[in-house]
C-alpha cells in the first residue's frame, strides 16, 4: 500500500552543487510546510551529493542516476524517472519541483496551490507563467524555434527519430491550444498527480528518445502536458506565491519577503552573492 502525503517535493541535484545550499533549500521548505510532505532528491551529480544530504534529512528518498544525464532534455530524463518513482511509491495531492537555487520564503504556498489546482481537474503545471516577474510576456523565442524546426520543417532530419516523436506530441498539443515554446518556468513549479498519471500511462516517465532533443526540461514538460490535454497555470501574478528569474533574484530580497513565497534564483542580486542572499532569508526563518 502506498504512503500518502499532501506534497511531494522533487529536487534535481547536479554536479558541483554546494551541499549546504541544497540543505538550506530543503530546510526552507520544511520550515514553512503546513502539510505532510516527502522529499525526493534526483541525484545526477555522480559524486554522492544526494547521499551526503540524506545524512541530514534521513527520511528523504535519494535516486542516483547510473550515468550522467546532464541538463536540458537530459534533465527531463532524470526528473521523469524521479516522477515515476513518486507515482509508484506514493499518493499525493501535488508535486512541487524545486531547483537547488530555489527557496521557500513564506508560509501558505501549498494551500494556495491546493485551492488553485482544485478549481479545475485539468490544471497540470502551475508557477511563473506566462509572464516575467515584472509582467512582461515570457520570451519563448528560443524553444519555439526548436519545437517548430524539429516538428514542422525539413530540419527534423538532424534528429529524425527524436523529432518524429516530437512531431506526434506537438500535433496533439497544438490541437489542445499549445503555443510552440510556451512553458511554466522550470526553476520551481507545482504539478498535479492526474497529469503525472497521464504521463505514466503514455510512457513519458521517461520517453528516452525525447532526451535527444535540444530543449529544456520545462519546455518539454509543458508540451507534454498540453499533449495530454492539461493546462498551464499562472501562480505568479500580483500576490500569488512565485517570483522567478533565470540567473538571479527577480527583485530585492526585502521586496520579495512578505509578498512572495517561492523564489528563484538565489545565485545573485546586484552586489549580493548566494551565501549572503541565503543568510538574509535564513535569518528571517530563525
Amino acid at each position: 500500500m502506498k504512503k500518502s502525503f499532501d506534497t511531494v517535493v522533487v529536487i534535481p541535484v547536479g554536479p558541483g552543487t554546494a551541499i549546504d545550499f541544497i540543505k538550506d533549500t530543503i530546510d526552507s521548505f520544511v520550515h514553512y510546510a503546513s502539510y505532510s510532505y516527502k522529499i525526493i532528491l534526483a541525484d545526477d551529480s555522480q559524486t554522492g551529493i544526494g547521499p551526503a544530504v540524506k545524512e541530514t534529512f534521513p527520511a528523504a528518498d535519494v535516486l542516483c542516476t547510473t550515468k550522467p544525464m546532464g541538463g536540458w532534455a537530459g534533465l527531463y530524463i532524470s526528473l521523469a524517472s524521479a516522477y515515476r518513482h513518486t507515482l509508484e511509491h506514493y499518493d499525493f495531492r501535488l508535486m512541487l519541483k524545486l531547483d537547488t537555487d530555489a527557496l521557500v520564503i513564506g508560509a501558505g504556498a501549498e494551500k494556495e496551490a491546493f485551492d488553485f489546482f482544485g478549481s479545475g481537474d485539468k490544471m497540470g503545471i502551475a508557477g511563473q507563467y506566462p509572464y516575467d516577474y515584472d509582467g512582461r510576456p515570457w520570451d519563448s523565442g528560443w524553444p519555439r524555434d526548436r519545437v517548430l524546426n524539429g516538428a514542422t520543417t525539413w530540419k527534423c532530419i538532424r534528429r529524425p527519430i527524436a523529432n518524429i516523436a516530437l512531431r506526434k506530441l506537438y500535433l496533439k498539443a497544438k490541437a489542445n491550444g499549445y503555443n510552440a515554446g510556451e512553458s511554466v518556468f522550470g526553476g520551481a513549479y507545482f504539478m498535479s498527480q492526474p497529469l503525472l498519471d497521464a504521463f505514466y500511462k503514455a510512457g513519458l516517465l521517461p520517453h528516452f528518445i525525447l532526451g535527444r532533443l535540444n530543449l529544456g526540461e520545462d519546455h518539454l514538460f509543458a508540451l507534454l502536458a498540453k499533449a495530454m490535454g492539461f493546462e498551464l497555470g499562472n501562480m505568479a501574478s500580483g500576490n500569488l506565491p512565485f517570483a522567478c528569474a533565470w540567473k538571479g533574484l527577480p527583485a530585492a530580497p526585502e521586496q520579495l519577503l512578505g509578498q512572495k513565497k517561492i523564489i528563484h534564483s538565489t545565485r545573485s542580486w546586484q552586489n549580493m552573492n548566494e551565501a549572503e542572499i541565503r543568510e538574509f532569508f535564513r535569518s528571517k526563518r530563525n
